[in-house]
C-alpha cells in the first residue's frame, strides 16, 4: 500500500533523482502497454535488479494504466497504421517469423501503438521527471521541512543519498529464488505432472488405456523420454502394445508457433504381449485344396497320363494368388496415404480485429517428425526400420515421406521394404520397393499339382500416381522348390522324383492399370521346365516304354486272334 510517508521520502530524500525519474518512465511503459507483454517482464526484472524506487514505479504503473485505458482507441488506430504500412511490411514479416518476435505479440494493434507512444515519450518523461524532482527538492522541499508541526511528528526520515546503492541485493535474491523454484519444480514435479496429465487425457478421450512406467524431460536438451509404455484397449482385452523406450527431441522454439516439430524420435522394443506366436512363414496362398489323388484309379494308358502333363500351365494358377496379395497390400496403402495431409489449412485475414497477420515464411507444418527409428518384435520376428520427413501437411512441407524396413530370419530370409510417399499440388506420386532374399513361400496345393519347400529371391518395384494409376514390375528367381503331381502310375512317380529341388525357374510380372483394376502379365519358364522334365522322363524310360507298348500290342493282337480262333473252332465242331 502506498503511504504518504513513502511518497514523501521518495520525493525528498529516498534515492537519487535518476532512480525516481526512471521509476516514473518505466511505470509509464508498463502502464500504457498490455500488462502481460513480454517486454514488461524485462522491465520488472530491471526494476528488481537496479535500485529503482519500487513505490514510485508501482504508483506510476497505476496512474498510466488508468490513463492508458482512455487512450486505447488512439493506440489501436496508431498501431494499425504502423502495422499496415507498406514500407515496414518486410521488417514486420521477418519479425513475425522470428520465435521471439512472434512471442511479443507486436502484431496486436494496441500493443504496437502503446509501445511506440511509450518509447517516444520515455526519454521526455524521464527528463521532465528528473528536472521537476530536482527543482522540487531545491525550492519546495526545503520550505516544507521547516514546518514545525511535521518535524515534531518525526514523520519524515532523511536518507543520505551517498548510502543508496545502484544494485538492489534483495531484487537479485528474489530472481535467484524464482529461478531456483522453477528448477525444483522442473526436477521433482514437472515429469510426474506431464505423465499423469498425458495418461488421463488419452484415457478419457480414446478407447485406449495408457500407462507410462517412467517419463523424464530435459529443457536444456529439449528432449522427452518414456519407458515401459503399455497401451491396451478398453473393450478388446487381447489387443495390447508394449513399448520399452521412446526418446524424442522437440524443437521448443517451434512450440511458440503452435507447431510440433520433432527433430528425432527413437522407438525401441515395440511388442504385442497378448498375441499368440504363429509360423513366420508367410502364406502365398490363403486357401488350400485337398489333392484329389487318383492313385486308386490307375490309368490304363500310363504313357498317355504322362504326356498329358505337358499341357498343365502352372503359370495361370498364380494369377489369382497375385490378385489376392495385391488386394491385401492395397488395403494397407489406403490406410497409410490419408495420414500425410490431415491438417486443415488455416487462413488469417491481414486485418483480423486487433491483430495484423503477416505471412509465415516457412514450409514447416503443424506436425513434423524429421527423422526416426523403430524396432518391433512380432511373432518372434525382430523388425527394424527408419523414416524421414513424416508430416500431416505435405502440401506445405513439399518433401516426401521415406521409410525403410528390414528384417531377417532363417525361415523368411532377408526382407527389405523401401517406400516414398508425396502428395503436393504439383506432385502426387508414391514409390514402393520390396526385396526378398531367401524367402520361404508357404506350401501350395491345387487339384493338378502341389508346390512345397519353395525358396525364392524376388524384387518388386511399384509406382502409384494420383493414388490410383499404377505401373511396376516384379522379378522372381526360384532358388529351389519341390513340385508334385498326383501319382497314377510308375512314370508319374519317376517324374515327381525329378521335380524334387527343382531349380532354374525364373519369372517376370508386369503391373499396370489402376488400384481398383490392376492388370498383371506373367512371363515365366515354369511351364517349359515342367515339359522338359516330362520329356526327360520319356527319354530315360524309352526302352521300358517301348517294351511296354510292344507287350500291350501283342496282348491285344493275341486277344483278337484267340477270339477269332475260338469262333472258328466252335463253328467247325458245331458247338
Amino acid at each position: 500500500m502506498f503511504t504518504l510517508k513513502k511518497i514523501w521520502n521518495a520525493l525528498n530524500h529516498a534515492g537519487k533523482p535518476w532512480q525516481i525519474a526512471m521509476a516514473v518512465a518505466l511505470g509509464m511503459l508498463v502502464g500504457f502497454t498490455p500488462l502481460l507483454s513480454i517486454h514488461n517482464i524485462f522491465v520488472i526484472l530491471v526494476v528488481l535488479v537496479f535500485n529503482i524506487h519500487l513505490s514510485i514505479f508501482l504508483l506510476a504503473v497505476s496512474f498510466f494504466g488508468i490513463l492508458g485505458l482512455a487512450l486505447d482507441p488512439l493506440f489501436t488506430s496508431l498501431g494499425k497504421i504502423i502495422l499496415t504500412s507498406d514500407g515496414l511490411e518486410s521488417l514486420f514479416t521477418s519479425w513475425f517469423n522470428n520465435p521471439f518476435g512472434y512471442l511479443t505479440y507486436f502484431n496486436n494493434t494496441i500493443t504496437m501503438g502503446s509501445l511506440v507512444v511509450s518509447l517516444v515519450l520515455f526519454f521526455f518523461v524521464y527528463k521532465i521527471s528528473s528536472y521537476i524532482l530536482v527543482k522540487y527538492r531545491d525550492v519546495i522541499a526545503i520550505k516544507i521541512k521547516n514546518i514545525p508541526l511535521l518535524n515534531k511528528m518525526n514523520f519524515f526520515t532523511q536518507e543520505e543519498q551517498s548510502q543508496v546503492k545502484s544494485i538492489r541485493t534483495a531484487g537479485l535474491a528474489v530472481i535467484v529464488f524464482i529461478v531456483g523454484l522453477v528448477s525444483v519444480f522442473n526436477i521433482f514435479l514437472l515429469d510426474n505432472l506431464i505423465k499423469n496429465n498425458l495418461e488421463n487425457a488419452i484415457n478419457k478421450s480414446s478407447s485406449k488405456i495408457v500407462k507410462i512406467g517412467d517419463l523424464s524431460t530435459s529443457l536444456l536438451s529439449s528432449s522427452v523420454s518414456m519407458k515401459n509404455l503399455d497401451i491396451s484397449d478398453k473393450e478388446k482385452k487381447d489387443e495390447n502394445i508394449n513399448i520399452e523406450n521412446i526418446t524424442l527431441n522437440i524443437s521448443l522454439s517451434q512450440l511458440i508457433f503452435e507447431r510440433i516439430i520433432i527433430d528425432n524420435i527413437k522407438v525401441d522394443g515395440i511388442s504385442f504381449p497378448s498375441e499368440v506366436a504363429v509360423n513366420e512363414k508367410v502364406e502365398f496362398s490363403i486357401s488350400k485344396k485337398k489333392t484329389t489323388s487318383s492313385t486308386k484309379e490307375k490309368n490304363t494308358m500310363d504313357i498317355d497320363s504322362l504326356n498329358s502333363l505337358k499341357n498343365i500351365q502352372l503359370e495361370k494358377d498364380f494369377d489369382k494368388e497375385i490378385q489376392k496379395q495385391f488386394e491385401k497390400y492395397k488395403g494397407y496403402y489406403n490406410q497409410i496415404k490419408p495420414l500425410f495431409n490431415k491438417e486443415q489449412k488455416s487462413v488469417h485475414k491481414r486485418d483480423d480485429g486487433k491483430y495484423i497477420y503477416f505471412p509465415l515464411e516457412t514450409n514447416l507444418p503443424e506436425f513434423l517428425i524429421k527423422k526416426g527409428t523403430f524396432s518391433i518384435l512380432k511373432d518372434n520376428l525382430l523388425i527394424n526400420g527408419n523414416f524421414k520427413d513424416f508430416t500431416t501437411n505435405q502440401y506445405l512441407y513439399k518433401k516426401p515421406f521415406t521409410i525403410s524396413v528390414n528384417t531377417k530370419s532363417e525361415k523368411i530370409g532377408n526382407v527389405v521394404v523401401n517406400g516414398s510417399f508425396i502428395e503436393t499440388q504439383k506432385i502426387n506420386k508414391d514409390k514402393l520397393n520390396l526385396k526378398l532374399n531367401g524367402y520361404s513361400l508357404a506350401n501350395k496345393e491345387e487339384k493338378n499339382f502341389s508346390i512345397s519347400n519353395t525358396i525364392i529371391n524376388t524384387e518388386i518395384d511399384l509406382n502409384i500416381e494420383n493414388k490410383n494409376k499404377i505401373n511396376g514390375s516384379e522379378s522372381i528367381k526360384v532358388l529351389t522348390t519341390d513340385i508334385k503331381v498326383p501319382e497314377s502310375n510308375k512314370y508319374i512317380a519317376i517324374l515327381n522324383k525329378s521335380l524334387i529341388k527343382t531349380k532354374g525357374i525364373k519369372g517376370d510380372i508386369s503391373i499396370s492399370g489402376t488400384l481398383n483394376s490392376p492388370k498383371f502379365k506373367i512371363n515365366s519358364n515354369i511351364d517349359s521346365i515342367l515339359k522338359m522334365k516330362v520329356k526327360n522322363v520319356l527319354n530315360s524310360q524309352k526302352d521300358a516304354i517301348k517294351t511296354e507298348l510292344e507287350n500291350k500290342v501283342k496282348n491285344k493282337l493275341k486277344k483278337k486272334l484267340d477270339g477269332k480262333l475260338d469262333k472258328k473252332l466252335k463253328g467247325i465242331l458245331g458247338f
